[in-house]
C-alpha cells in the first residue's frame, strides 16, 4: 500500500465521489459515509487498481454498488417525516411520481441492473461510460437495460391491472 498514492487519489476524486453519493442518497451524512466507506474499500484493494484511471473505475463502481445498496435497505425501513411537503401543481406531481417510481424500480432490481439502470437513467451516463465504470463490455449494459426495461414494463402493466 502506497500511503501517498491513497492520499493523491483522495484528494483527486474524493469531492467528485461524494457528488455522486450525494446524487444517489439524496442526503449529505449518508453520502459523506458512502464516500468513507468506498476509501476505506480503496485503502484495503488499492493493488487491484494498476493506474489512476483504473482506480477511478473501481471507486465509481464499489461506490455506486455501495449508494444502491443503501437505497434498497432504506426502502425496507420506512422513516417517518414530520410534515408532506406542498405539491406544486400536477407537472411536479407527475414528476415526483416519476421519480418515486423510477426509484422502486430500480431499488426492486438485481444489483447488476440496478447499477447499470441508475447509473443510464439517472446519472445520464453513456452506454460506454457505464460500461467502463462498471467494468463491464457495453453488451453487458445494454443486456442490463433491456432486461430493466421489460421488468419496468410488466410492473407498469401490474400496476394498471
Amino acid at each position: 500500500m502506497n500511503p501517498d498514492r491513497f492520499t493523491a487519489l483522495y484528494r483527486t476524486y474524493g469531492p467528485t465521489l461524494y457528488a455522486r453519493c450525494r446524487r444517489i442518497l439524496g442526503d449529505d451524512a449518508a453520502a459523506a459515509d458512502a464516500t468513507q466507506e468506498t476509501f476505506l474499500r480503496l485503502y484495503k484493494h488499492l493493488d487491484k487498481a494498476a493506474d489512476n484511471q483504473h482506480a477511478l473505475a473501481w471507486i465509481y463502481r464499489v461506490a455506486t454498488h455501495y449508494c444502491l445498496n443503501q437505497v434498497r435497505n432504506r426502502r425496507r425501513r420506512a422513516e417517518p417525516v414530520a410534515e408532506l411537503p406542498e405539491l406544486g401543481g400536477s407537472h411536479l406531481e407527475q414528476v415526483l411520481l416519476d421519480a418515486d417510481l423510477a426509484r422502486r424500480l430500480i431499488a426492486r432490481a438485481p444489483e447488476k441492473v440496478s447499477a447499470v439502470a441508475w447509473l443510464y437513467h439517472a446519472e445520464g451516463l453513456g452506454q460506454d461510460e457505464v460500461a467502463e465504470v462498471l467494468g463491464v463490455s457495453r453488451r453487458t449494459v445494454v443486456n442490463r437495460l433491456a432486461e430493466f426495461e421489460k421488468n419496468a414494463h410488466k410492473f407498469a402493466r401490474r400496476s394498471d391491472a
